[in-house]
C-alpha cells in the first residue's frame, strides 16, 4: 500500500505536467504581420538649410504604404491604425535614437527647412558643417509594433536658430522693387554681423525700409549703391532687376545691397 506521502507526491506531480501543458498552449500568441514594407523616395540628397528660408520646402519625400495587416492565430481581430513618421537620425547610428516627424497620410511628405533644421539639432549635429545622416519611414502599427522603409542618405548643412536682440523690431522692405507698396517683404536678423538681411529677386523700381509694418519709423538713403540710411528719407531706386542681397545695419546707420 502507498503511503499518503506517496500518493501526494503522485499527485502534484500530475497536476505540474496538467498546469505545463495549458502554459504551452496559452503561448500561442496572436501575431499582426505587415502584407509589405513601405517604400521612401526623395526629390534630393543635399541641402543646405538657411533660416532666411525656414518655412520653404527642404526636402519632398514620396512613399508607398502598409497594403494591409494579416492576422494569424487571433479570434479576435480588428483593423489598427497605421501611423507614419519620416525618421532621421546621423549615419552610422542605425536609428538607435532617430527623430521622428509626422508624415502625414502620404503619398508626399514635404519637410519645411525649419522641422528639419530642429531634427538635426536634436540630434547635435553641428551647424554650418555638412554632414551625412540617414532618412527613412517607419510605420507604426500596434504598441511596440513597426515596420520601416529603405534607408535614404542625406547630406545636409544646418545654421544655428538666431533671434533678434530683445526688444528689436520687425523690418521689411516695402515697394515695387519688391512687390508693391502695400505689401511687406520680412528681413531676418543675422546674429553674426548684427544685420537685417535678404536675399532675393528684386524687380527694377523702388523701395524703403520699415519697422513693424507701418510708417511711423522709415529709412530711405540718397544712395542707391549703399550707404548711410536716413529716417524718412528718399527711396532707394534697383535699376536693374535681379537676385540681391540686402543688408541693414541700425548699430551704424547704413544699409548695403549687392548683386
Amino acid at each position: 500500500m502507498q503511503s499518503w506521502i506517496t500518493k501526494f507526491a503522485l499527485g502534484a506531480v500530475a497536476l505540474a505536467s496538467l498546469s505545463f501543458s495549458a502554459c504551452k498552449k496559452d503561448e500561442v500568441r496572436a501575431t499582426l504581420t505587415p502584407s509589405n514594407s513601405p517604400t521612401l523616395t526623395s526629390t534630393t540628397n543635399t541641402v543646405v538649410l538657411a533660416q532666411a528660408n525656414a518655412t520653404q520646402t527642404a526636402a519632398t519625400y514620396t512613399w508607398t504604404p502598409v497594403s494591409s495587416l494579416v492576422w494569424a492565430n487571433a479570434d479576435n481581430t480588428y483593423k489598427p491604425a497605421i501611423t507614419y513618421y519620416i525618421q532621421v537620425d546621423t549615419k552610422g547610428h542605425n536609428f538607435g535614437a532617430p527623430v521622428s516627424l509626422p508624415a502625414g497620410n502620404g503619398p508626399n511628405t514635404a519637410l519645411t527647412v525649419s522641422d528639419l533644421n530642429t531634427a538635426l539639432t536634436t540630434l547635435g549635429v553641428t551647424p554650418g558643417t555638412a554632414t551625412d545622416v540617414e532618412v527613412r519611414l517607419n510605420a507604426s502599427y500596434a504598441t511596440n509594433s513597426t515596420t520601416v522603409s529603405n534607408v535614404l542618405p542625406l547630406k545636409v548643412t544646418t545654421y544655428k536658430v538666431c533671434v533678434p536682440p530683445a526688444g528689436s523690431s520687425t523690418w521689411s522692405i516695402i515697394g515695387p522693387a519688391g512687390v508693391d507698396w502695400s505689401t511687406d517683404v520680412p528681413l531676418t536678423y543675422n546674429c553674426d554681423t548684427k544685420t537685417f538681411d535678404i536675399t532675393r529677386t528684386l524687380n527694377a523700381g523702388d523701395f524703403k525700409f520699415r519697422a513693424n509694418g507701418a510708417w511711423d519709423v522709415n529709412y530711405g538713403s540718397n544712395s542707391a549703391t549703399g550707404g548711410a540710411i536716413v529716417a524718412n528719407g528718399s527711396n532707394i531706386t534697383v535699376a536693374t532687376a535681379g537676385t540681391y542681397t540686402i543688408k541693414l545695419d541700425l548699430n551704424n546707420k547704413v544699409y548695403s545691397i549687392t548683386k
